[in-house]
Formats: C-alpha cells, sequence, structure tokens
C-alpha cells in the first residue's frame, strides 16, 4: 500500500530538536513569570466571523489563507491563523476585564494555520507564542512588552537581531495620511501590482506591506504615516523611545513598517535576524486599542506581539549556537548478559526513582557495541553490570563526555551522577 506523508507544509519535529523547542518554551514561561503574564489557552477552530472582523476582511489572511469550512451545522469556521482575536474573543466573552484587575495580561504558546507557499520559515501549520496586555495605554507597557521579545530572543543567545519601531497613528491622524497616500499611489498604479492597485481605495496602508519587487520600488518616495502624527500619537511614539533607551533596548526607526494586520493603532514594531533569508522577521506586534470595542467588548487599549517559534529555531540553529542541551540522558545502563538483566532492571528503577533519566540495553552487544549505543542515544554515562560487578557490589560508570570511569557503590550511584 502507498505511504501516507504528512499534509504538505506541515511537519513533524523529532529529537534532538525537540529538545530545543522545550528549551525556548521553558525560557518563554519562565519570562513570562518574571513579567507578571498568565498563560491562556483558547480553541484551534474558531468562528470565521471573529477573524474576518478582528484581522481584517481585506488582509491577505482573510482573503486568501485561512482554512476556512462549514461543519456539520453548517455554519461556517476556520482554524486560527493568528491568536490575537482569539484571546480578545475569550477575554470579552468571558468578563475578564471586567475582573477589577488595573491591567490584564495573558501568553499563549501554540499551532496556528494560513494556507501560503510553504518555503524556508514559512508553513501552512506554525507555531507562535504570543502576549497581549489589556487595560493601558501608558508607553511605558508597549516598551515593556518589546522588553520581553528582545529578552528572550537575547537569552537564545542570537546575534544580529534587529528591532524596528513605527506608529502606524490613530482614526484621529490616519485621514490625512490617507489622502496623501491614496494621491502618491494612484499617480504610479500602473507600476503597482493588481492587489495594490485595488489597495489605493481600500487600504492604501497595506501597500506599505507588499513585498513584490516593483511595487517596494515605488514605496520609497511615498508619504510616511510619521510625517502626519497628531499630537498624541507623537507624544506617546516620543516617549515609547525613551522607555526604551532607558532599559537599554536597541532600536531603529523603520518609517514604513505598517505589519500585516488591520487592527493595528500607534506603536508597531518587529524583530528581524539576518540569518533567516528573505522571510526575516522572527517576531512582532503592536498596539491594537480599537480590537476589544470592534469584537464586541467595552474600549479597551491593548497591546501584543507574536513570535514565530520555527523562525527562532531556524536563526538558532543557522547560528550554530550552542544552548548546552544535550539529550537529557543521564545514565545509559548495560547489563553483559542475562545474567545481569534483571538486577539491571533494579537498578534503572532506583535512577528513576531518584529522578535521574535512564535508560536500559536490552538486547546482547560486545561492550563497545553498547557504548557507541549509549553516545548515539546522547547518555552521559554507561553504567556497566558484569559477574565481577555484582560479586563486589560495585559498578562500573563510564562517563562518556569525559572518557573516564569509575568504580562506584550501588548506594552512591545515584548521587555520583547528580553530581557529575
Amino acid at each position: 500500500m502507498e505511504k501516507i506523508t504528512a499534509v504538505k507544509g506541515m511537519q513533524d519535529i523529532f529529537q534532538p530538536e525537540v529538545r530545543l523547542w522545550q528549551h525556548i518554551e521553558a525560557l518563554i514561561r519562565s519570562e513570562m513569570e518574571t513579567f507578571a503574564y498568565r498563560e491562556i489557552r483558547t480553541p484551534v477552530l474558531e468562528k470565521t466571523e471573529l477573524f474576518v472582523r478582528g484581522v481584517g476582511g481585506g488582509t491577505d489572511i482573510v482573503k486568501k489563507e485561512m482554512y476556512t469550512f462549514s461543519d456539520k451545522g453548517d455554519r461556517s469556521v476556520t482554524m486560527r491563523p493568528e491568536g490575537t482575536a482569539s484571546v480578545v474573543r475569550a477575554v470579552n466573552e468571558h468578563g475578564l476585564l471586567n475582573a477589577g484587575e488595573p491591567v490584564s495580561k495573558y501568553y499563549y504558546i501554540g499551532p496556528m494555520f494560513r494556507y501560503e507557499r510553504p518555503q524556508k520559515g514559512r508553513l501552512r501549520q506554525f507555531h507562535q507564542f504570543g502576549v497581549e496586555c489589556f487595560g493601558s495605554d501608558s508607553p511605558f507597557v508597549d516598551a515593556e512588552v518589546i522588553q520581553i521579545l528582545y529578552n528572550i530572543l537575547t537569552k537564545l543567545k542570537l546575534s544580529d537581531i534587529s528591532v524596528k519601531l513605527n506608529s502606524i497613528g490613530c482614526p484621529e491622524c490616519r485621514p490625512v495620511f490617507r489622502q496623501n497616500a491614496e494621491k502618491y499611489f494612484g499617480a504610479v498604479k500602473d507600476k503597482l501590482c493588481v492587489e495594490c492597485n485595488e489597495r489605493i481605495n481600500t487600504n492604501p496602508l497595506r501597500i506599505y506591506d507588499c513585498k513584490t519587487p516593483s511595487c517596494k520600488e515605488n514605496i520609497t518616495g511615498a508619504p510616511v504615516i510619521l510625517d502626519h502624527l497628531c499630537e498624541g500619537c507623537s507624544q506617546h511614539f516620543e516617549s515609547v523611545k525613551r522607555a526604551l533607551a532607558q532599559i537599554g533596548v536597541p532600536f531603529v526607526i523603520d518609517a514604513r513598517l505598517v505589519r500585516g494586520l488591520d487592527y493595528y493603532t500607534r506603536t508597531a514594531f518587529e524583530v528581524t535576524s539576518k540569518h533567516l533569508g528573505a522571510q526575516d522577521a522572527l517576531g512582532g506586534g503592536g498596539r491594537y486599542d480599537d480590537l476589544v470595542s470592534e469584537l464586541g467588548g467595552q474600549k479597551t487599549p491593548a497591546i501584543g506581539f507574536g513570535m514565530g517559534i520555527e523562525r527562532v529555531v531556524i536563526a538558532v540553529k543557522t547560528q550554530n549556537i550552542d544552548l548546552g542541551l544535550g539529550s537529557g540522558l543521564r545514565a545509559y545502563v548495560v547489563p553483559l548478559s542475562r545474567n545481569e538483566a534483571e538486577y539491571a532492571f533494579k537498578l534503572l528503577d532506583i535512577l528513576r526513582k531518584a529522578d535521574i533519566s535512564a535508560q536500559m540495553a536490552v538486547s546482547e552487544k560486545k561492550t563497545g557495541a553498547h557504548f557507541k549505543d549509549a553516545e548515539k542515544a546522547g547518555a552521559d554515562f554507561a553504567v556497566i553490570i558484569g559477574e565481577d560487578e555484582i560479586k563486589n557490589g560495585t559498578l562500573t560508570v563510564k562517563d562518556l563526555r569525559k572518557r573516564s570511569q569509575q568504580s562506584v557503590s550501588e548506594a552512591e550511584l545515584a548521587a555520583y551522577i547528580k553530581n557529575n
């Protein structure tokens, strides 16, 4: 029979890469504890209307990329393409923004789905870590959110990362900018792609996010939103910049950074890596002060970001960063014959009850072959059990990292492995 393979654009993840994923996830959870964020878990499947209203009906995500279908009740449902809309729906639905807290801070880690052309750093099922902070329009909150993303990436020892920062204004200052953008792009529309021609009169801000070479060339001379900010947005942006400088987060101003979603207002940011090629964004986000009310809640200022875990993994691997992860396996117990197997199994249990990761050889081989198996498994130690070891009441413990060995009693074995 024909072998069944994974769906195009969706991947299986194995060791040792899984170990790296677990390390990244553990680092995320530790950082979230430090910044007082709480985890939230939302369904993979949502009503399609949530993303049409929340992400924007004119975005590529909604128009081209969503996995949308009718369920058996003839209801249109969609596998979530991003995390923010789902979190906003959840906090609205369950009244979490009315709990009396000055700010509500949540984070999530999970799979998202977009029907895109699979390429390096862009899959149809991808995993995202994100944070969402509700209840404050303070520029210090913006700086804190950017700092979280920057901290995680630097703690993974990633180099050559760049924090790009912009403000895309608010409903008060965007109309004049929009008029100027429409006028500019209308004059060069014959040089723009078909989609950007449609965007001129619907949402010209999206043109700035187009990756088509001809459009990118003609964006160079286009009006920038920073020249059109109202006083409130201008003061907010200056405060964000000062706050980032104060806490030592380096950034560059990118006046044409708009992000790919319709819900952003004011602060927009993105962190990129030189080691990812064309798809260079590790994560990004911004402020979305109108989204909560647009999805049925009370008007609530909010800000957040999403980080692509696959892209971070690629960046770590491309830079050959040694995070000292190993396999996690500490001891490989080797009975030299069937006669020692029962004792070896007992010893295996002793180690595991001491919270030591251990594995036992279950086939008869030459001692050298067992050592090779132990090294392939990534074990730190091989514990050899033969007739002499049982008679003498001591075990031969070979340190596979240092290429040395030691005789250790059964009573001392667990402590010896833990301390070395």
